[in-house]
């Protein structure tokens, strides 16, 4: 498809757009991204100040298929996806509309950020400070140990993320608090699958992780 006729179909979504932000309000980033070639471009965005990213930002490949979760032959949209932001470490709840045209072509993406951070500071001040002190619930002990694995190491990871001050960047992995740190202290990379999980969390390569590791272990 043409250069002019995509942009055509991908400029309809602005006032799509436009209103659904009224709707999901300040904390909500919403992108218009048109697809060329296994690049993007940001034609439109709104609440850029989130992640950083402006108009006219490009897209390269490994950073699109981050946004594309599923295969868009097979999906209209992604939904709710946790990710973050590789600029400032926030976390962002993303869900993305595929934009084709009638024969099926992926041409652009909307993409939906939701701002996940405060709720998180808040979910940490409301555990430390609120429920200090309270006794666990037998009920949910039993229920944690009922968990598959997998779901088990998924909660681990997630908890590591929710509670890591994001002032220590992740390639100061010297440092307490490190979210690489803490996953290897707990010995989560000894599962298998971890290491892609995490790297993909982190938007950074496994090669990276299995980096880090090693420097912990001769450490």
């Amino acid at each position: 498809m043409e250069r002019e006729d995509r942009l055509k179909i991908l400029k309809e979504y602005i006032l799509v757009i436009k209103f659904l932000s009224k709707v999901a309000g300040k904390n909500c980033e919403i992108l218009l991204i048109d697809i060329d070639n296994d690049l993007g471009e940001i034609l439109y965005i709104i609440n850029g100040n989130l992640s950083g990213k402006k108009k006219g930002d490009k897209l390269n490949k490994n950073q699109l298929e981050k946004i594309m979760k599923d295969e868009y032959n097979s999906n209209d949209y992604t939904t709710n996806h946790i990710v973050i932001n590789e600029n400032n470490q926030k976390v962002f709840r993303e869900s993305t509309y595929y934009i084709k045209s009638e024969e099926g072509e992926l041409i652009g993406l909307m993409s939906i950020n939701r701002d996940l951070t405060k709720y998180l500071e808040f979910r940490e001040f409301y555990d430390k400070e609120l429920l200090y002190g309270f006794e666990k619930n037998e009920e949910q002990i039993d229920k944690f140990f009922n968990l598959s694995l997998d779901s088990i190491l998924e909660d681990m990871i997630r908890n590591v993320f929710i509670y890591w001050d994001r002032s220590i960047p992740v390639n100061k992995i010297e440092e307490e608090g490190n979210p690489i740190r803490e996953l290897y202290q707990k010995d989560v990379f000894k599962y298998k699958g971890a290491v892609n999980k995490v790297a993909d969390l982190l938007d950074i390569s496994t090669q990276t992780i299995y980096r880090y590791i090693k420097e912990l272990e001769e450490e």
